[in-house]
C-alpha cells in the first residue's frame, strides 16, 4: 500500500517510518520548518492549496500523527492539528484516498482512576494542556469527516509510554497502559485494511458515514485500557487482554 505518512522528522514519525517501511511504500511529509535538508522528506504546510492536493495523490492510505509529533508553541499546536488536519482530509477525500489512520492518546482518558473499566464510549477528560487538548481536537476534526463520509478514517488512541520491542517489553515496562512499537506497527497494519463498520448511512451525509475510535496498547496481564474493540474491529490480540 501506498502511505502517507506525517510528522514524518519528528521522533514518532521516524519510528513509524521503520516499522512501516518493510510492507508499505512510504511518502514522508512534514513541516517545512521541521523538512529543510530532509532529502527524503516532502515539505508541507498542509494548506487548503493545490500542494496538499498534489501531497495525497496517488496514495492509498494516509497515518497521521495526531499526538506525539513535535514540540511546539500551543497556537502552533493547535494549529497543526486543526486546521492543518482539516485541510489534509478535506484533500484526502477529494482524491479519493480511501483510509485514514489519526493516532492520538489513551491520556486523554488518564484521569480516571485505574480501576475504571474505560471503554472507547468514556467521555475523553483533555483538560487545557497544549499537547493533549490539540490531540482532542484533532480527533473532533477527524469524527466530523467520518460523519460526513467519503473517507475511512479509524482514530487509533495510543497506549503510554511507547516501548521498543515486542509485547514482553511492554510487560516489563511494568506500566499498567504500556505499548510495544511491534503491537503499534500491527495496530496500524489492521486499521489499514479493516472494515471499519462503513454501512450506517448519515441522513444529511452523501457518503456511508466511517469513523471508528479504537483503543490501542500491548495485550499485557491487567492492562489498564480494554482491547474488544481492537480485537473485534481491527482483529488484533483475539483472546489476549480483552476481556
Amino acid at each position: 500500500m501506498r502511505l502517507l505518512l506525517t510528522s514524518a522528522t519528528s521522533e514518532l514519525g521516524r519510528l513509524l517510518a521503520e516499522l512501516l517501511a518493510p510492507h508499505h511504500d512510504l511518502v514522508l511529509t512534514d513541516l517545512p520548518g521541521h523538512a529543510n535538508g530532509e532529502t527524503n522528506i516532502v515539505a508541507s504546510d498542509l494548506g487548503h492549496d493545490e500542494s496538499t492536493d498534489r501531497l495525497v495523490a496517488d496514495v492509498d492510505g494516509i497515518v497521521h500523527i495526531g499526538h506525539g509529533g513535535h514540540f511546539a508553541s500551543a497556537s502552533d499546536l493547535l494549529d497543526v492539528h486543526t486546521r492543518c488536519t482539516y485541510n489534509l482530509l478535506t484533500a484526502a477525500r477529494s482524491a479519493g484516498v480511501g483510509r485514514f489512520v489519526n493516532l492520538s492518546t489513551l491520556r486523554l482518558l488518564d484521569d480516571y482512576s485505574e480501576n475504571l473499566t474505560v471503554t472507547e464510549n468514556w467521555r475523553p477528560t483533555p483538560g487545557v494542556e497544549p499537547v493533549i487538548l490539540s490531540a482532542h481536537l484533532c480527533e473532533y476534526v477527524c469524527r466530523e469527516f467520518g460523519r460526513e463520509g467519503g473517507i475511512k478514517i479509524a482514530n487509533l488512541r495510543l497506549g503510554f509510554p511507547l516501548v521498543d520491542g515486542d509485547t514482553t517489553a511492554a510487560v516489563n515496562s511494568g506500566e499498567s497502559a504500556a505499548l510495544a512499537s511491534d503491537d503499534l506497527a500491527t495496530a496500524i497494519n489492521a486499521a489499514l485494511i479493516a472494515d471499519l463498520g462503513a454501512d450506517a448511512q448519515s441522513s444529511d451525509a452523501p457518503h456511508p458515514v466511517s469513523f471508528r475510535t479504537i483503543h490501542v496498547q500491548s495485550p499485557i496481564p491487567n492492562g489498564r485500557f480494554l482491547l474488544k474493540r481492537a480485537a473485534s474491529i481491527l482483529g488484533v490480540w483475539e483472546g489476549q487482554g480483552v476481556a
